[in-house]
């Protein structure tokens, strides 16, 4: 998640300790690791002073760093390491399917574990995908759930009564298995997996929305924005219902609790046939790769981040708790605690009162808050929702491909910039390696052209054919010895630097999209 950042010239060199009386400048990234005296370098008992750093960094600088950072000049990973990490989390899969032609993804964990989280998913019996990004905070059990739930439920919200009902049927004829559903075909990485002890509860709040769907069904039209809405705010309530201690019984559900008191934001991409919707919830980002003309490209962003820079969001914030807008935002944080202004789980700002001093009392869930559960100025909860905002949009023969991200990749890259990245390695994916003029009448001119085209090509190709790992790749470095670096920063310092980075990068069939909107627009 977003967290304020110590500046890159501020790193320590190897074994210094807070109380040390004799400390050695800290390492430049601009100029590489070796001592630098440029205006970026600080001392480490400046950085040790500084308020605004100081209670925050104490926790990393407090013990010796025995690993020391890499050396952007001599560099510790040969190039061939360093890819094989940048690819252990691959996945590219050839769809050509309706508006989707292929999709490439990749993660890359700074936490460790990683709390970042992907889901891809095809819905049976037509051309209609759904691609996503959950970014965890406090843990990864939010962001687990979320990727194996929410699809689950935006398919049932969009479902007629019919295929709900076969749905229940299945669920209770297999064991409340909820991915033995059959209304999904799911992509999934090398790394993907599926939580099955917990399937049993997933189903059961599952079968009951189910039923409550078809009980309460009204033959109207809703719209897909609707439905995406629905679900969102429908899985939140279920995670925060389920957790719930049962004072009956005195018995809490420990891994509901798990999940209920960490937290995700998400980006969930639908593409039904040229449609394209976009639900976002928290601060990861949707961008549309839009071809303007000969290499010109527009980052049309389809989403907003919910956080305190977001003058919309604050404002929504206060209208909501208008007896409180001097401590609702704090520091750039929801109570001074939390970056994101939306997301699923968090319960410490969702719960009244009584359920989280319940939860201090008992000892029911021993959270790493301790007795700090309830927030400072906590007078009119829930503080937090996940209701998403919904951007829906039609595809033109000029949108080429999206860009699903979290938030680790958009500290480091801007939209146009990953815009302008991904379009260069479409370029240098044109490339063909047994190349031929054609055998057509042409002139000396248009051999010229070809040519040139073919040796800008050449230029652009990249060392990854994977699109999302060229991208992480791109917001590393793109330099191997800057790159190296970053991937051996030592684990309690890698989450100064960067986030867990998840990508996934969705390609259009410009033909497809092309017949249907000119149809669409003789009709």
């Amino acid at each position: 998640m977003n967290m304020r950042r110590l500046p890159p010239s501020w790193f320590t060199q190897l074994g210094t300790r807070v109380s040390d009386r004799k400390l050695r400048p800290v390492f430049c990234l601009r100029h590489g690791f070796n001592p630098c005296n440029c205006r970026h370098t600080t001392s480490y008992s400046k950085l040790y002073q500084s308020n605004r750093y100081q209670k925050r960094f104490i926790h990393h600088t407090s013990r010796p760093v025995f690993s020391g950072p890499d050396s952007v000049e001599n560099p510790r990973l040969a190039p061939l390491q360093v890819t094989s990490i940048l690819r252990v989390n691959e996945l590219s899969v050839d769809v050509n399917e309706g508006a989707v032609k292929y999709f490439e993804s990749n993660q890359l964990q700074s936490n460790n574990p990683i709390e970042d989280r992907r889901g891809n998913a095809k819905f049976i019996g037509g051309p209609k995908f759904l691609f996503g990004v959950f970014d965890g905070h406090a843990g990864c059990a939010c962001a687990q759930a979320i990727s194996e739930r929410l699809y689950y439920y935006i398919a049932l919200m969009i479902s007629p009564p019919h295929l709900i009902e076969k749905i229940v049927h299945i669920l209770k004829d297999r064991g409340l298995d909820i991915h033995s559903t059959g209304i999904l075909n799911w992509y999934r990485g090398p790394h993907d997996y599926v939580n099955k002890e917990l399937s049993p509860m997933y189903s059961k709040s599952l079968v009951k929305l189910a039923n409550e769907i078809l009980a309460l069904y009204i033959e109207e039209e809703s719209t897909i924005d609707d439905h995406l809405l629905s679900a969102f705010c429908r899985l939140d309530q279920d995670i925060v219902q389920e957790a719930l201690p049962n004072y009956s019984k005195n018995v809490s559900n420990f891994e509901a609790m798990q999940i209920a008191f960490s937290g995700s934001c998400a980006c969930v991409a639908m593409v039904d046939g040229t449609n394209l919707y976009v639900a976002n919830t928290g601060d990861c980002k949707a961008v549309l790769g839009v071809n303007v003309g000969d290499d010109q490209w527009e980052a049309k962003e389809l989403s907003h981040d919910h956080n305190a820079d977001n003058v919309q969001e604050c404002r929504r914030l206060v209208n909501s708790h208008p007896n409180e807008g001097t401590h609702l935002i704090r520091n750039g944080r929801l109570l001074g605690d939390l970056a994101p202004l939306r997301a699923f789980g968090d319960v410490r700002y969702k719960w009244p009162a009584r359920e989280l001093k319940h939860v201090v009392k008992t000892m029911a869930y021993s959270t790493p808050y301790g007795n700090n559960l309830i927030p400072a100025h906590y007078h009119t909860p829930p503080y937090l929702t996940a209701e998403p905002e919904v951007i829906s949009r039609r595809l033109t023969p000029k949108d080429k491909f999206l860009v699903l991200a979290t938030d680790g990749l958009w500290e480091m890259v801007t939209p146009e910039k990953v815009v302008k990245i991904i379009a260069g390695h479409m370029e240098g994916k044109q490339v063909h390696v047994n190349f031929r003029l054609p055998y057509s009448e042409i002139t000396l001119s248009n051999i010229n052209q070809i040519l040139l085209k073919r040796k800008t090509s050449l230029a652009n190709k990249a060392e990854d054919s994977n699109a999302a790992t060229h991208l992480i790749r791109n917001a590393l470095g793109p330099e191997h010895g800057r790159v190296s670096a970053m991937l051996t920063l030592p684990i309690h310092i890698s989450r100064l630097y960067r986030d867990d980075i998840t990508v996934t990068v969705i390609y259009f069939d410009t033909d497809y999209i092309r017949d249907h909107f000119h149809q669409t627009s003789a009709e």
